[in-house]
């Protein structure tokens, strides 16, 4: 006859997991006064050692990964190439992918609720908009979380992942002075979001480093869209002492610019650079295509899957916040400025 199984003691899990046997009982019993992270260490050394029961270990063996998108995202390029890399991710871990879809400006409180399953979940919110409420419920649910792309500055003690939004506005801008560029135009996206923010500062320290006044009626703030990047281009384009460059936030921003270019009369590249941002697939569809910054989107999404699935091991990322490097890449949108092909 085969003998019974032991279960493990709440002290060997509590040994293992390097915490109080106290603590054990709470995870065990489902108390809300265990942080996350140590909930979740808890939770995958009970796992391990194999403490619940056949019938709870069938339902928690697999590990879900939720990824939360706002309505607004669902559209743009950004959002598919952000999914492409967390699908990829997710599936090369073995790990339960799901999407949710929130319309904007709705309370996601009674969706967190449920969060707290049977098995390990971890949510992963794309410009998120959580409310301090709705991360209080993850937190109490033991639900690690993991944000991409943040609209505000994340918190010092949460996970996000990012781009590299101040070096490669710096970088644009820099590459358009190299040609030759000193007055130069500024498309800003939402202007309460990291992306834009950095983006700005790092065509104005550009312009600051090389000596260059920023003139506030070059700088244009708007959306990250077509239609805003057309409007906001004519404004520019209206001015007297036109500029010669446009950098512009974002590649849909950018292809605005081209076509207010085309309804002004003027040639791009020589009669107007322009320079966008992202290198999604508008920016090799346009005529000509867009020199633009790289955002290394789908690699941020996998990087967000790589950092929730160690969270849910009980393990710790290596930082709290982390931007991936992004990359100028230069096309026929961009040239020096007519007056110097002329004089050369």
């Amino acid at each position: 006859m085969r003998a019974k199984e032991r279960r493990p003691s709440l002290a060997e899990v509590a040994g293992a997991a390097g915490v109080s046997i106290s603590t054990v009982s709470k995870v065990v019993n489902g108390a809300p006064d265990v942080a996350a992270d140590t909930r979740v260490r808890v939770e995958s050394v009970l796992r391990d050692k194999q403490y619940l029961s056949p019938k709870q270990r069938a339902r928690s063996d697999v590990a879900t990964v939720v990824v939360v998108l706002a309505s607004s995202s669902m559209s743009s390029p950004l959002t598919v190439e952000l999914l492409r890399g967390t699908m990829r991710a997710a599936h090369e871990a073995d790990l339960e992918l799901v999407l949710l879809d929130l319309p904007d400006g709705t309370p996601a409180v009674r969706w967190l609720e449920r969060t707290k399953r049977n098995g390990p979940t971890a949510v992963i919110a794309v410009k998120s908009r959580l409310s301090a409420e709705e991360r209080g419920i993850l937190a109490k649910n033991g639900v690690p979380l993991v944000e991409v792309d943040t609209y505000q500055l994340p918190a010092s003690d949460s996970y996000s992942v990012g781009a590299t939004n101040f070096a490669g506005g710096m970088a644009a801008t820099q590459y358009l002075l190299e040609l030759g560029h000193t007055r130069i135009g500024f498309l800003g996206g939402d202007a309460v979001t990291q992306a834009s923010l950095g983006r700005k500062h790092g065509h104005l320290a550009a312009l600051a480093s090389a000596g260059i006044p920023a003139g506030t009626d070059l700088v244009e703030e708007g959306e990250f869209t077509y239609e805003s990047g057309l409007h906001a281009a004519q404004e520019l384009l209206g001015r007297p002492d036109r500029v010669t460059a446009i950098f512009a936030a974002s590649d849909a921003q950018a292809a605005g610019v081209l076509e207010a270019a085309r309804l002004a009369g003027l040639s791009v590249p020589q009669d107007l650079s322009v320079i966008g941002f992202d290198d999604q697939l508008v920016a090799r569809m346009t005529a000509p295509q867009l020199t633009t910054i790289r955002q290394p989107s789908e690699a941020m999404g996998a990087y967000a899957v790589e950092v929730a699935h160690k969270l849910l091991l009980g393990g710790s990322p290596a930082a709290f916040h982390t931007d991936l490097a992004t990359e100028l890449v230069t096309r026929g949108s961009t040239a020096p400025p007519a007056s110097l092909e002329t004089s050369a």
